[in-house]
């Protein structure tokens, strides 16, 4: 696919390829082909496209050229010690406390002190820091790394490929049925303004079943821009459930992308969850590329303040009967500005295709802004596929009847808040990952959960 070529650079998107070109020699696998090779083919995509910006269609609400002006060094972890405190203090104790197979990821850097590489390793997973796993990549990551529904045309992808320096290489073996999640903690550190680069490479094989938790959370005081992506193949007969827990700092910029592919008879249930950063960016690329799977992606996003969080979709149909499911719920207050955007597209010869999309927004002040975009490209006749999107403030009447029965009128309303965020918490089936998300939203709040 030719790309059109980027013919006027800002001072940060040259800034990037500044970046590559000073770190290409030290960043992870620099001597090996195979990955010296889909770094450079990535920075050359880069290149081409630039930052995206309101021109381009699926950027058009979140223009990052405009809103990136400066970039900052690549992170150095320094290997500092970090306490189950300051775990809590970052991800939420409830959240840090979840009963789990542990990796902790800082500033890019696995660190085994921290994480519970015996236990997966016993339970039938081969976990192993990515930037170790670049400098020899074994067969099945080189069968996946970059290959999982890949993307010409996204810049922030590129940008991530080329730049990777660290993060997890995770394959569950076929079979293998993972009694507790595999919590995967990543943390920036203390210090000077840095940009963080991190792939996650998760293979579930024939057969295998799998919890996976990606949180997010600072550790302190650096500012940060962090590019985030996790790529999940899921074999045949295999199950996923997928959530992210987004707690950065409010004046971090978050960029994170999801590719993933499913065989037959597979299932995938994911869920999003995002309080934190000035600027998030949310996407997800599934393709169903065998018969008879599901799929179900659902989030939640709480935003004040002038915060802003994209969360953009695009599910492709490319086999007969598969089923799609979508629920995104925002609660947006002060200047905060929420962005959905979910496309499906159905294949000749995807038929018996059932996909289904929903967004909602509730909106706190008059100065919030929602904007949600579905879309359906359907090139099937036998398709059940459909979409909405609602948004609105909370109903005067129900907050009435809830103070006409002694309930303080900040009580009230966030009583109403947590059951609009609730219908999205709902499908996370963990019951104490559940509980988890619903206490980070009453923190949100400012309430207390019994």
């Amino acid at each position: 696919m030719d790309l059109p070529v980027q013919q006027f650079r800002t001072k940060a998107e040259q800034a990037y390829l500044d970046l590559f070109e000073t770190a290409e020699d030290a960043l992870p696998g620099a001597r090996d082909p195979f990955v010296s090779g889909l770094r450079a083919k990535a920075i050359g995509a880069y290149g081409r496209l630039g930052l995206p910006h309101r021109r381009v269609e699926a950027w058009k609400y979140t223009d990052l050229r405009a809103r990136l002006t400066e970039v900052n060094p690549l992170v150095k972890a320094d290997g500092a010690a970090v306490s189950e405190a300051e775990l809590g203090q970052a991800l939420g104790a409830e959240i840090a406390s979840l009963p789990a197979y542990r990796l902790v990821v800082v500033e890019g850097d696995l660190r085994a002190d921290l994480s519970d590489l015996a236990g997966l390793k016993s339970a039938g997973v081969e976990a192993v820091s990515l930037a170790r796993a670049l400098e020899k990549p074994p067969v099945w990551l080189k069968r996946t790394l970059a290959q999982v529904n890949p993307r010409a045309d996204d810049a922030v992808l590129a940008l991530n490929a080329a730049l990777m320096t660290g993060g997890i290489a995770l394959r569950i073996g076929e079979g293998v049925i993972l009694d507790k999640p595999v919590h995967l903690i990543q943390l920036d550190g203390v210090g000077d303004p840095a940009s963080i680069f991190t792939r996650n490479v998760v293979v579930a094989e024939t057969g295998s079943a799998a919890t996976l938790v990606e949180s997010f959370g600072s550790l302190g005081l650096r500012l940060l821009q962090r590019n985030a992506a996790t790529e999940l193949r899921i074999g045949a007969k295999a199950a996923v459930k997928h959530v992210k827990v987004q707690r950065d700092r409010d004046d971090a910029f978050h960029l994170s992308t999801w590719l993933v592919e499913l065989g037959a008879d597979a299932r995938y249930d994911a869920f999003q969850f995002s309080t934190g950063a000035s600027l998030t960016r949310n996407q997800v690329y599934l393709c169903f590329a065998g018969e008879g799977s599901a799929a179900d992606i659902s989030g939640a996003f709480l935003l004040r303040a002038r915060q802003h969080c994209d969360t953009t979709l695009l599910v492709e149909h490319r086999v007969p009967r598969c089923t799609s499911r979508e629920l995104f719920k925002g609660v947006l207050d002060g200047e905060a500005r929420g962005v959905f955007q979910g496309k499906i597209i159905v294949s000749p010869g995807a038929q018996k295709t059932d996909g289904k999309q929903m967004a909602g927004a509730l909106l706190l002040s008059e100065t919030a802004e929602f904007d949600s975009k579905p879309e359906l490209e359907i090139f099937a006749d036998d398709v059940v596929c459909g979409h909405g999107s609602t948004s609105g403030q909370i109903d005067e009447e129900l907050l009435f009847y809830l103070e006409a029965r002694g309930i303080p009128e900040s009580q009230a309303r966030a009583l109403l808040i947590q059951a609009f965020v609730g219908e999205a918490l709902e499908k996370v089936e963990d019951e104490a990952l559940r509980e988890a998300l619903g206490h980070a939203s009453a923190d949100w709040l400012g309430v207390r959960v019994e």
